[in-house]
């Protein structure tokens, strides 16, 4: 999976999701990883090259879906400008700290929660995995009125 990643965003200029938060370099990769976790997933069982045996280095895929499901499940919480400017659906600038911030903070908890799940189940669990099923649960309630708001960011990563 990690070869395939850098394959891609060696290549590919518009899967190197990547800014600059607070003067360091952080690389989210958003489009590049939902591809590797999309060859693992649809060829993984019946094509040994897409088994990745490092599917486990992949993160979540950091858009604008899985930040509201963290919410909804008390996992993950806006500061209150940042709240604000979310529900009133004011654009985060790709790139802002406001922007990283929610990506970042979705990866760190997608990891903590995989941490969690492996730490009370006894076997590993993929963010890839992870991932897939938040996204489904979100994409279940996205037109449920009760929901957080995404937050809104045009790019061309997400």
């Amino acid at each position: 999976a990690v070869t395939l990643l850098h394959l891609v965003t060696s290549h590919f200029p518009g899967f190197r999701d990547h800014a600059v938060y607070k003067g360091r370099q952080v690389f989210l990769y958003k489009r590049a990883q939902i591809f590797c976790g999309d060859v693992y997933g649809a060829l993984g069982r019946a094509w040994p090259p897409a088994a990745f045996s490092d599917i486990q280095a992949i993160t979540m895929f950091a858009d604008y879906r899985v930040p509201v499901v963290l919410q909804t499940l008390g996992i993950l919480k806006y500061a209150p400008a940042l709240q604000d400017k979310v529900v009133s659906h004011q654009q985060l600038c790709p790139g802002s700290e406001e922007e990283v911030e929610i990506r970042a903070a979705t990866v760190v908890a997608v990891e903590r929660l995989r941490d969690a799940l492996q730490a009370t189940r006894g076997r590993a669990v993929a963010a890839v995995t992870l991932d897939w099923w938040l996204w489904e649960v979100g994409e279940a309630k996205r037109n449920d009125p009760s929901q957080p708001p995404l937050h809104r960011t045009l790019t061309v990563f997400y």
